[in-house]
């Protein structure tokens, strides 16, 4: 299942849209690695990411198929630590900063 997917099946973030661009700036990280919002999750992948105020690290205890009623997106993870985001002004101090966009020339 894709990650974007995934985070929205799940409840852990509201839309797809806005898990989708999570992962492009890289702040969603499965295993400690950066990834995209097409990478494919599996059992027992390790995810971390930012959920308003709060950095979660979680392992994921299976896929959900269909709809997810909000009471029973705990069985599809575990969350394994739960830290307040550091409020940093240096976007080179903070490790879940969003990183700034380089520009494209079309």
């Amino acid at each position: 299942m894709r990650l974007d997917l995934f985070l929205k099946k799940t409840h852990l973030v509201k839309r797809r849209e806005l898990a989708r661009e999570l992962c492009e700036e890289g702040m969603v990280r499965v295993n400690g690695t950066p990834r995209k919002a097409s990478h494919e999750v599996r059992l027992g992948d390790e995810l971390l990411f930012p959920l308003y105020n709060r950095i979660i690290k979680a392992r994921v205890l299976n896929l959900p198929e269909g709809s997810v009623p909000r009471g029973d997106q705990w069985s599809f993870i575990e969350v394994l630590e739960e830290k307040r985001a550091p409020m940093e002004d240096s976007l080179g101090q903070d490790p879940m900063a969003a990183r700034p966009k380089t520009p494209t020339n079309h």
